[in-house]
């Protein structure tokens, strides 16, 4: 993965690689697990939302849909694994 990176920024020319329909998509999926899951610790403890909750829940929502786009992406530049 470490290679893929450095072929991305290599061609990105310091640009953060970003494919929308992957990201917004990834994004959908990460937003739903995220009410999923607090909807059940909610229900099963009891715990009260803070508004800490919802901002951390908000921004690390973010990064983790953006973490898995990177890991989505498809490999450009790599040689089919055809033997």
């Amino acid at each position: 993965m470490g290679v893929r990176a450095i072929a991305y920024a290599g061609r990105m020319r310091g640009k953060l690689p970003f494919a929308g329909r992957v990201f917004w998509k990834v994004l959908v999926v990460v937003a739903v697990l995220i009410v999923v899951a607090w909807a059940v610790i909610v229900r099963v403890t009891e715990y009260k939302m803070t508004s800490a909750d919802y901002g951390g829940s908000i921004i690390s929502g973010i990064i983790f849909a953006y973490l898995v786009h990177l890991w989505l992406l498809p490999e450009e530049d790599s040689p089919s694994k055809e033997e």
